[in-house]
């Protein structure tokens, strides 16, 4: 019987390492200048050199713990542990071994002074766009309809980050076809991408314009919108654009619902949300794995992107039942199979 314990907590262990978040591998170290503190998304900004298979680039990270962002500012010079798992990747251990200012022409900063939008919060409704075709618009174009707003830049090369989000509007628009719901992606490089450019890049991805909006528009009017949801944009000559993620449910009353910072959402999870705030029926298993996913980012932070919200609380559930039968045998062994003590 105490085999037998023994070989269920070897499995419950082995099942709790192959699940969790954070692979176990050889740690590997950058050194770095931080570039900017990203202290609404808990991330930050650095330009490193070359560690491990990653050529010197700019790069947002998650920190860790949180209380280290306080300490940190532009222009200090760091080592870190990296954790390239996470989507960002994940810094601990940080250590500030000197300042100097950000190197010029590497990172152009773009700062805003606007009020955030949170959840709750109406969308500036009269704000001027242009979209594909050219055509002049504003979300009040929308009110009535459930909206999904994200943003990219057409020149994007990481197909973790805008194609991503592009591939999966794409696999929504198919889906809402007569339904009051509409996609949007404003662009993030409205200096380039112009309504022609958009237009092409619509092509790529078969975008219906009556059915998904690409806008673009004067350069401060759409980085004022976009850092509005906390996204801050940077220039890197090897990476192109560093961008932080906002992708938002906004209600048909203009009402922002829900706000996802990763770019790999579920498509088919976030349309059941979309169909819930627009009061249509829609399937209750997808937006119940939602809703999980939401809770699981909200305890977790975001060491599994995209991971169902399902998955992972069956996961959850054969770790807590496997570790209480394990437990209860333990107790069994102990306290009942003891043998009787012979006079």
């Amino acid at each position: 019987m105490k085999a037998f314990a023994v070989a269920a907590a070897t499995a419950i262990t082995l099942i709790f390492l192959a699940v969790t978040p954070r692979a176990v591998s050889a740690a590997q170290h950058l050194r770095g200048v931080v570039m900017t503190v990203l202290t609404a998304q808990d991330e930050v900004v650095v330009r490193h050199e070359a560690f491990g298979d990653m050529p010197a680039m700019t790069m947002v990270f998650q920190v860790e713990p949180k209380s280290v962002l306080g300490r940190l500012k532009v222009g200090d010079r760091i080592t870190a542990r990296v954790d390239m798992a996470p989507d960002p990747a994940r810094l601990d251990e940080i250590t500030v071994i000197g300042h100097a200012a950000a190197p010029a022409g590497v990172v152009q900063s773009v700062l805003h002074d606007v009020q955030p939008l949170v959840v709750g919060d109406t969308l500036p409704l009269t704000t001027t766009f242009f979209d594909q075709l050219g055509r002049g618009f504003s979300f009040t174009d929308f009110r009535g309809q459930t909206v999904l707003l994200a943003f990219i830049y057409t020149r994007c090369r990481d197909p973790r980050m805008c194609p991503l989000i592009s591939a999966n509007m794409h696999m929504l628009q198919r889906k809402i076809a007569g339904l009051p719901i509409h996609l949007v992606e404003i662009t993030l490089d409205p200096a380039y991408d112009t309504p022609a450019v958009l237009a092409a890049y619509a092509q790529r991805f078969d975008a219906d314009p009556n059915r998904w909006t690409l806008g673009t528009g004067p350069v401060k009017v759409l980085n004022d919108f976009a850092a509005q949801f906390g996204i801050a944009v940077f220039a890197d000559p090897v990476a192109g654009l560093i961008h932080s993620e906002a992708t938002a449910v906004v209600d048909p009353n203009g009402r922002i619902v829900d706000i996802m910072n990763e770019a790999a959402w579920n498509p088919d999870s976030v349309l059941a949300e979309l169909q819930s705030v627009a009061a249509i029926p829609s399937n209750p298993i997808a937006w119940l794995d939602y809703q999980l996913s939401k809770t699981a980012v909200a305890l977790c932070g975001d060491s599994l992107p995209g991971t169902s919200g399902l998955l992972a609380l069956g996961l959850v559930v054969v770790i807590l039942t496997g570790a209480s039968y394990a437990l209860y045998r333990l107790a069994k062994i102990i306290f009942v199979d003891e043998p009787a003590d012979v006079a």
